[in-house]
């Protein structure tokens, strides 16, 4: 029986009958193609690949390549004209009891929530809609920490973004004060 196998293999190989076998899909004619790759220097001429590279206009200016309407939806930077408040309204919230609290702090003033001190420097809101978004630059010092533990722009609708890292206590603003 062994033999029998073995002989119809034999006369399949030698007749140019297919092997069955697992194909790895990549044929005989497979080549890497490593000897081919080129290395170039990026040029320092400011075009192309150069310097800082391509910058969003350089991309929306390239024909024909079938991506430049997707590009030109891109935002790079929003500016909103702001105007100055007079202070801040804040949440703070203490994690061990579960204290929450509003307060509100006058700009260049001080406001005590347990055991942290919270300074207002700027409270900032956008000038066509005073209740609208609030930037906060807030320094927080902690009782017994020389350094503030936190010190920064704080913004009403991304709290997350600049969040005070602290491990009992948790402030963000909710609109500035306009009068």
């Amino acid at each position: 029986m062994m033999r029998a196998g073995l002989t119809s293999l034999v006369l399949a190989v030698s007749l140019g009958a297919p092997i069955w076998a697992q194909d790895n899909g990549l044929g005989d004619d497979f080549q890497t193609g490593v000897d081919q790759i080129l290395v170039q220097p990026l040029d320092d001429s400011g075009i192309g690949f150069g310097g800082d590279g391509l910058s969003l206009e350089d991309l929306q200016s390239f024909p024909g390549s079938g991506f430049q309407q997707e590009l030109r939806d891109i935002t790079t930077e929003t500016q909103v004209k702001v105007t100055a408040g007079t202070g801040v309204n804040l949440r703070a919230l203490d994690k061990l009891t579960g204290e929450v609290q509003d307060l509100t702090i006058a700009v260049g003033q001080p406001a005590v929530f347990g055991r942290i001190s919270i300074y207002l420097a700027d409270c900032r809101y956008p000038e066509d809609n005073p209740s609208g978004d609030a930037y906060a630059y807030l320094m927080v010092h902690a009782q017994g920490v020389d350094e503030p533990v936190f010190s920064g722009w704080m913004v009403s609708s991304s709290p997350a973004l600049n969040a005070m890292d602290h491990a009992r206590y948790d402030i963000w603003p909710l609109t500035c004060s306009t009068s």
